[in-house]
């Protein structure tokens, strides 16, 4: 393995495939461009190489910094999932109604129960019709711009927030350790897509950025 080679390696790690193509075209201009003026210096061919890899500064230091710029592995798994999701619901438009329907069935059963006076069941099935409720429904409204986007992400926290403590009620602090156990990945998301909303252009967002 050459010195660009281990240099590369260790530069691009965790990046996406993408951005791995991208760091090794630029490197290797920057590479090629230092090596020739030693060569022309007088240096020797391994001197010049040498010479080359060491202009590019410390490999683990740069690849700190291409991963707060480019897309690293995980977050592209995560767009590539989350277009999968987009797709899945917007071209079927029969799974999309059938999904609001079930929603609004939940929501029509938990007022039911709450008025029957089965208050802990009626809180977990509006909790769940809220909810999801609006998730389903998102990817048919008009939030593709980045001013509506950002109100739509607050009110998604925010609502999520009060389905968790309308589900549980009074004893919400309570079992506080087990609603992070088992909502942590779905804040890893958010927080990967924010990420990902910071690296790319709004011009490159796919819809599922949006939400």
């Amino acid at each position: 393995m050459t010195g660009l080679e281990a240099w590369l390696r260790q530069a691009t790690r965790q990046l996406s495939k993408d951005s791995v193509a991208q760091v090794r075209a630029e490197i290797r201009e920057h590479y090629e461009a230092s090596r020739e003026a030693a060569a022309s210096s007088g240096a020797t061919v391994d001197e010049a190489d040498r010479t080359a890899v060491a202009a590019l500064g410390d490999a683990r230091t740069a690849n700190c910094q291409y991963r707060n710029v480019l897309l690293t592995a995980a977050e592209a798994r995560i767009l590539r999932e989350s277009n999968w999701e987009v797709q899945a619901i917007c071209s079927r438009p029969w799974l999309n109604r059938l999904l609001v329907v079930l929603c609004v069935a939940t929501l029509w059963a938990g007022a039911a129960l709450l008025l029957a006076g089965s208050v802990t069941a009626a809180r977990l099935l509006l909790a769940g019709g809220i909810g999801f409720g609006f998730l389903f429904v998102a990817p048919l409204l008009p939030i593709y711009t980045l001013s509506r986007s950002r109100v739509y992400r607050g009110l998604k926290l925010a609502i999520m927030t009060a389905m968790v403590v309308l589900a549980f009620g009074p004893n919400a602090l309570k079992w506080f350790w087990l609603l992070v156990s088992c909502l942590w990945p779905l804040f890893w998301v958010e927080w990967t897509r924010a990420s990902i909303r910071r690296k790319l252009p709004a011009a490159q967002w796919p819809r599922q950025l949006y939400l």
